[in-house]
């Protein structure tokens, strides 16, 4: 086999229905929304009340697992979560973004801030990821990251 394996041939090879990956390059795992009607950029962390489902990630919040890749997705239904690579974030708003800076859970559920060092161990563990872009403040602002999980 040899030549390059396009976008489409990869995701469904990858991809099972449950898992795979987005355009922007970042992988998804299914879960259940448990979040209301899903809002992309959402970060969520694992839920306490249901099995396999996403909470939106509370305040200051030290477990996230995830982003949220699909807008209006009902609560209960399968939504698709980024755990890993690049995606789109909600910012806090009024908050801008600036590229190469530490992202983690703001102190508005769900939410993303950044700083230019990395934080404090307690505030580190909030962590998200590194910011790809430099977006300006606003409200209801998606910014691009780079993500991982501490």
């Amino acid at each position: 086999m040899s030549g390059v394996v396009g976008y489409g041939l990869f995701t469904a090879r990858l991809g099972s229905g449950t898992n795979g990956m987005t355009t922007e390059g970042g992988f998804f795992e299914t879960f259940t929304n448990n979040t209301g009607v899903s809002v992309k950029g959402t970060i969520v962390v694992a839920s306490t009340t249901v099995d396999n489902a996403v909470d939106t990630a509370p305040a200051d919040s030290p477990m996230p697992i995830g982003i949220i890749y699909e807008s209006g997705i009902a609560n209960g239904s399968p939504v698709k979560v980024v755990v890993y690579g690049k995606t789109e974030v909600l910012l806090k708003d009024g908050l801008a973004a600036t590229r190469g800076y530490w992202c983690g859970v703001s102190d508005t559920a769900g939410r993303m801030y950044q700083a230019a060092t990395v934080p404090s161990t307690t505030e580190h563990n909030r962590e998200t990821g590194h910011s790809l872009k430099t977006t300006a403040s606003g409200t209801d602002v998606l910014s691009l990251i780079q993500v991982h999980f501490n």
